[in-house]
């Protein structure tokens, strides 16, 4: 069974793709598996470039195939330096809380009149020898009103608006968020498994 690296901390983000791998013989492990305690520095001029040096600098230290994503944030009609683009979870160069960044998105959308449209942006970087990156897009309502669920490792669920159902990200029933996600779930899946020669 071949081991894989996910380049995260994010207990949320290693289930999603534990589960979206199930199928396959791989062992997806997270770097609090490997008690890899190294943080990349998140630098580069898009998701691309910081997937990328997290699945090569991560490479390096584990010896492992590795997957990595990042994922950007671009909100219509506000200017640029307010986007929160790579930096969704940090701000003035610190790491938020889950409450500290509900708050300040929070602050953000309600400067703006209450609602703020927008799309995150995600890369998918894979390293095994050589790079390979996907990209895709979502497109997300933010609103000022929280509602009461909460989703560990995604906090901002709770003052996202799915346009596709109309509701809180947060309260989407679990067909939903697979519903939801299988577009783009299938072409990682399909992205992953053509790039690492896997099968079911």
């Amino acid at each position: 069974m071949k081991k894989i690296l996910f380049a995260t901390h994010n207990p949320g983000k290693l289930n999603l793709y534990k589960s979206m791998l199930a199928s396959l013989p791989v062992e997806i492990v997270g770097l609090d598996d490997l008690n890899i305690k190294y943080e990349v520095e998140e630098i580069g001029n898009n998701e691309q470039e910081i997937a990328t040096k997290k699945v090569t600098e991560y490479s390096k230290l584990s010896k492992l195939p590795v997957i990595s994503e990042d994922t950007g944030l671009y909100f219509d009609d506000i200017p640029e330096s307010e986007q929160p683009g790579t930096k969704i979870n940090s701000v003035n160069g610190r790491k938020m809380s889950e409450d500290e960044r509900i708050e300040h998105y929070l602050n953000l959308v309600k400067k703006h009149g209450g609602k703020l449209v927008g799309v995150y942006r995600k890369a998918v970087a894979i390293y095994d020898k050589t790079l390979h990156v996907y990209v895709y897009s979502r497109r997300v309502i933010f609103v000022d009103k929280i509602c009461e669920k909460r989703n560990p490792g995604f906090p901002l669920d709770s003052i996202t608006i799915t346009p596709e159902y109309d509701k809180y990200t947060a309260d989407l029933t679990e067909q939903e968020h697979i519903d939801l996600n299988n577009k783009s779930h299938k072409c990682i899946y399909d992205f992953i498994t053509k790039t690492l020669g896997l099968s079911e």
